[in-house]
């Protein structure tokens, strides 16, 4: 996994499910040392990792997967890119909640709970652009 971080953290991961605990470290220490509250961090890093794993098992592709992390002063936004087949173009945001006996399909459901705004950009691929407004303001 690569990382420069130069005000804002760039990832590069791998197509491998292992590589989903590194990203998670790597984005807490960004995350730490940019002044985020633990309770806003705990919903980005859940958020994160649900869309890097739904891009892992569900993109179909061989390519690694983008992720940028922007700490600004009341937000911090993630863009998750992958070059796969793309998702669905008519999945709806907000998406609906889903069946209680289903076996899947609460990632997407998580992440827009958990994070302020989210879109979804289908070009190339799928990116999941997330948004989380921080309250109080980070210091």
């Amino acid at each position: 996994m690569q990382a420069s971080i130069n005000n804002e953290l760039q990832l590069t991961v791998p197509m491998d499910v292992c590589s989903l605990c590194d990203l998670r470290w790597r984005t807490w220490t960004y995350l730490a040392a940019a002044g985020i509250a633990a309770g806003m961090m705990d919903d980005i890093l859940i958020a994160l990792h649900e869309a890097v794993a739904n891009a892992l098992t569900h993109s179909g592709a061989s390519s690694d997967i983008a992720v940028r992390v922007k700490a600004k002063e009341t937000s911090v936004v993630i863009e998750v890119g992958d070059r796969g087949n793309g998702m669905d173009p008519r999945v709806a945001i907000p998406p609906e909640p889903p069946r209680l006996t289903a076996e899947g399909g609460r990632g997407l459901f998580m992440i827009w709970s958990l994070m302020s705004s989210v879109q979804l950009v289908h070009a190339n691929g799928t990116r999941l652009v997330m948004i989380k407004e921080l309250y109080p303001p980070s210091v």
